[in-house]
């Protein structure tokens, strides 16, 4: 009889480590998922700003074509960039053909952009930088970050 006390005892003690040893470890669980969760969200949270960051730095470019077809772009100004400058540059690395003349006074002139010229069905080449219509050449306007520049085929305004 007292085999079987000692022996029962010997089980409880047993059963009671083997609880306790599996609430400490899936405690510790608990623990290793809510630390690896905050580093998680700790990455998303850097990732966030560090897009954020490069986002606010870029110009939104956006070219109408008038017939419903318009790209968009997101570039980097480098300083001293120009409207004309940024046309040139994403004319270069998308591989499309601008054409232009120079006036010495005024400046640029936009004669066809990715193959569209100036006075098909009576619409040209023009710009807007925030919304608004510069009354300067493309060459002459210096963009920022964060600006937005829309090139628009279309009816003119003048």
């Amino acid at each position: 009889m007292e085999k079987n006390v000692s022996l029962k005892s010997a089980l409880v003690i047993i059963l009671i480590f083997a609880i306790a040893i599996s609430y400490l470890v899936q405690r510790k669980i608990a623990l290793a998922q809510k630390e690896i969760a905050d580093l998680a969200q700790a990455e998303i949270n850097i990732q966030e700003n560090t897009l954020r960051k490069i986002h606010e730095k870029r110009v939104l470019y956006l070219i109408d074509k008038g017939n419903g077809d318009i790209d968009s772009f997101n570039i980097v100004p480098s300083e001293n960039s120009t409207v004309f400058s940024l046309l040139e540059k994403l004319s270069a690395k998308e591989n499309f053909k601008i054409e232009f003349t120079v006036y010495q006074e005024m400046g640029v002139l936009i004669k066809s952009i990715d193959g569209v010229k100036n006075g098909t069905d009576n619409k040209y080449w023009q710009y807007w930088v925030n919304g608004e219509l510069p009354m300067v050449a493309a060459d002459k306007k210096e963009v920022k970050t964060g600006d937005k520049i829309e090139w628009k085929f279309a009816t003119t305004q003048f």
